[in-house]
C-alpha cells in the first residue's frame, strides 16, 4: 500500500472515536455492560457495526471515568472488504458534562499500528476535548469544538481536523431504536472533517441530527450531505446491562 494511501486510511481510523460519538453509557453503568450500534447507508447496506463494552471504571470526587473496549467492522463500500479494528477509549463523566478526551487518538494509533505491522505512527494533537452537557434544554446553543491532529508515518506528514459547529438543541421527544425507547433531546450540528497528505486534500462537510439522552449520549443519529440528502443512519440496536 502506498504511504499516502495508508496515511488517509490511518486518519480515518484515528477519527473514529470522535466522528461517531456512538456509545451512550451512563456513569451508573458497570463493568461488563455492552452496547451495539449499526450504521446503515441511505442505499440500505451496513457500513459500520461497533460493539462497546465497559472494561474498567474509576470514580472519585464526583468524577467517573469509563474505559470502553470498542470493536468495529467498517466498510467503505457495499462490496468492499470490512476493516476490523479494536480500540480502547475513555469517557469522563462530571456533574456538568460528558467529555471525550482527545487523548483517545493515542489508542486509535496503536490499533492502526497493529493492523499494519512495521509501520510506526507518530502523532500530536491539540484543540478541544469534545463534550456534551448533562443538562440540556430546547433552544440551547452548544459551543463549537475542533480537534487537530498531526500524523507522521515513515517521514511523511498528514494533518487532520474534526470540527463540530452550529450545535443547537432543537426539540425534546421520544425516540425508538431497536434497543428500546428513550426520552431524548434533538441536537443538530454541522460536522467538518479535513485530511491533508502531501498535495492530496480531502474535506467533507455534513449536517447531523442526533437524539441525545441526558447523562448518556447519542442513541441515534442521522447524517445528511451539504445538499440535505440522507447519507446514513446510526442506531443503538442492543443495550445489555450487568
Amino acid at each position: 500500500m502506498k504511504t499516502h494511501a495508508f496515511l488517509l486510511l490511518a486518519a480515518i481510523l484515528l477519527a473514529a472515536p470522535f466522528i461517531s460519538n456512538a456509545q451512550a453509557f451512563s456513569k451508573d453503568d458497570v463493568v461488563g455492560a455492552e452496547q451495539v450500534f449499526v450504521t446503515t447507508e441511505a442505499e440500505g447496506w451496513v457500513s459500520d457495526r461497533s460493539v462497546y463494552r465497559i472494561v474498567g471504571k474509576e470514580s472519585s470526587d464526583a468524577r467517573t471515568v469509563l474505559t470502553i473496549a470498542q470493536k468495529s467492522s467498517v466498510k467503505a463500500g457495499r462490496d468492499s472488504t470490512p476493516i476490523e479494528s479494536n480500540l480502547t477509549i475513555k469517557i469522563l463523566y462530571t456533574p456538568s458534562s460528558i467529555v471525550v478526551p482527545k487523548e483517545n487518538f493515542a489508542g486509535a494509533a496503536k490499533a492502526v499500528e497493529e493492523m499494519f505491522e512495521g509501520r510506526k505512527i507518530e502523532l500530536s494533537f491539540s484543540g478541544d476535548d469534545p463534550s456534551l452537557p448533562v443538562n440540556l434544554s430546547v433552544g440551547q446553543k452548544l459551543p463549537d469544538t475542533e480537534v487537530k491532529v498531526n500524523i507522521n508515518i515513515e517521514g511523511i506528514n498528514a494533518k487532520m481536523s474534526i470540527k463540530s459547529s452550529e450545535q443547537k438543541v432543537t426539540a425534546r421527544e421520544k425516540v425508538s431504536v431497536p434497543a428500546g425507547s428513550f426520552d431524548a433531546f434533538v441536537v443538530e450540528e454541522t460536522s467538518t472533517v479535513k485530511v491533508s497528505v502531501l498535495i492530496i486534500s480531502q474535506s467533507e462537510k455534513m449536517k447531523e441530527k442526533s437524539w441525545v439522552v441526558p447523562g448518556m449520549g447519542e442513541v441515534k443519529s442521522v447524517v445528511y450531505d451539504k445538499k440535505g440528502k440522507l447519507v446514513s443512519t446510526t442506531e443503538m440496536i442492543s443495550y445489555t446491562k450487568q
